[in-house]
């Protein structure tokens, strides 16, 4: 029997995952997590080299970015968790590096030089965590790397801490890839991405820089438009007291927004604050042609089938899609490369891939490379690379290869499938399409699955996603 969660997430299920001091009362006795102990990762070794370390070994990163040590936090209750890291590092070059909760960063912090490799420090800082199971990542952001990781001591107490709404508001959850370079408005590169969040109050609106298509939900309502919109725009007045929920999201346009998606941050209502929650325990990124993101349907992207198949899994989910894209990079966006890259106008491989992890990867490419001349062998090798780059991306994320609805390449997408699993990833899967939709009714021309062959679609993908995920 499947298992298939509720069909639509509410907003108020999103996590705040930030530094945050402790707030209320209820808590949970402190509990140590060696590096050098399973479920716990090192991007490196597990060495015992320097005296004065706890238990049989500490974790001696890699010297780059993106090394992380990563440990499993089992936690009774939701709250803040106070985390004791220690370390040690015989340099005097302080090392820089993202905290990352359950797959998004939470804070940055900093490791300074401690006299010598057998000299350890405890550095102590706090974070949001959900009942149950957590990953904590310390990810190192220059190549310096991180210092010799030996244990957490982590400690929870119920609560957290209300916000202001603006952009670096802890409490404001971000999914998808955003570029968060310019401090006033923070902008999406690809399409399905959105925000949630929790606030109080009887108002809610949105600072938007330019003239945009965006989207919202209130208390997990019908997603609504507000079409041509810019500056100080309100979504909701008169609502009651207590505690609400918003998402906000925009409309792309093949290889661009349809406006400017440049998100200002939240308006709250006088005495109106934001309020941490619980973030889901899976997020699923899809790579993508114009069939993933949902074109040329207006009400996209949340007629997609991505968007569906995550809210019927109560997962988050985003996209690495663009219309036209390719798997093979010939005279289009190939996403065997583009996949690593914050948007499709980038020239270099920029996305830092511990801002979240995905625990789930949905892939679907195949329909545009026939016209542009990729042959059956380029195709395969092509996607042979992409599966490699996405579990280096995600080395714990199951990864799905869609049969395309056109049946294009298909016998080269399960050999790429194969290719992987015969070298031993076990999380890679081959997912046979057929009969899924059909080409006289579920479409809206010879190609783009209208709303109801999206939902079909997702009817069938999302229970091949639960058996895993």
């Amino acid at each position: 029997m499947m298992k298939l969660r509720a069909s639509l997430i509410s907003a108020t299920l999103i996590a705040g995952l930030a530094v945050l001091a402790p707030a209320t009362t209820a808590s949970a006795a402190p509990a140590r997590y060696e590096a050098e102990t399973a479920p716990a990762t090192c991007s490196g070794t597990i060495d015992s080299d320097h005296s004065g370390f706890s238990g049989t070994g500490f974790c001696n990163g890699t010297n780059a970015v993106g090394a992380a040590a990563q440990f499993t936090v089992n936690a009774t209750i939701a709250g803040t968790a106070t985390v004791g890291v220690r370390f040690a590092s015989g340099t005097t070059t302080v090392r820089p590096a993202d905290v990352v909760v359950n797959g998004s960063r939470a804070a940055g912090t900093t490791f300074e030089g401690t006299g010598a490799w057998s000299t350890w420090s405890t550095k102590t800082l706090a974070v949001q965590v959900r009942a149950g199971s957590n990953t904590i990542a310390f990810s190192p952001t220059t190549a310096a790397g991180l210092p010799n990781v030996d244990f957490i001591d982590v400690e929870v107490t119920a609560g957290g801490s209300a916000g202001t709404g603006r952009l670096d508001d802890p409490n404001l959850q971000y999914y998808g890839r955003w570029n968060r370079s310019n401090a006033s408005f923070y902008t999406m590169g690809w399409a399905g991405g959105y925000v949630d969040a929790r606030f109080t109050g009887t108002s809610i609106g949105v600072r938007q820089r330019n003239t945009a298509d965006l989207f919202y939900s209130i208390n997990g309502g019908p997603l609504t438009w507000r079409r041509n919109v810019s500056g100080n725009v309100t979504l909701a007045t008169g609502l009651a007291s207590g505690t609400h929920s918003v998402r906000i999201g925009y409309r792309e346009r093949a290889g661009s927004y349809n406006g400017d998606p440049g998100f200002g941050g939240l308006i709250l209502a006088s005495g109106g604050q934001t309020a941490p929650a619980a973030r889901p325990a899976n997020l699923i990124e899809f790579i993508g042609d114009s069939i993933t993101v949902g074109q040329p349907n207006a009400d996209r992207p949340f007629v997609a089938y991505p968007w569906r198949a995550g809210e019927a899994l109560g997962a988050g989910h985003t996209q690495v899609a663009e219309g036209g894209a390719c798997l093979v990079s010939r005279d289009c966006v190939g996403m065997m490369d583009f996949f690593r890259r914050s948007t499709s106008r980038s020239t270099s491989d920029d996305w830092n891939f511990s801002t979240y992890q995905a625990t789930g990867v949905v892939i679907n490419l195949g329909t545009n490379d026939v016209g542009h001349g990729v042959t059956a062998a380029q195709f395969q090798q092509g996607y042979v690379v992409l599966l490699e780059r996405v579990r280096r991306a995600y080395p714990n994320a199951h990864i799905f290869a869609l049969q395309t609805f056109r049946n294009r390449y298909v016998p080269e997408t399960r050999n790429a499938v194969t290719a992987r699993t015969t070298a031993g990833d076990s999380k890679v899967h081959f997912v046979d399409t057929t009969g899924w939709i059909n080409s006289t009714t579920d479409l809206v021309d010879s190609v783009h699955p209208s709303p109801t062959g999206h939902a079909k679609i997702a009817q069938r993908l999302a229970p091949v996603l639960d058996q895993y995920l």
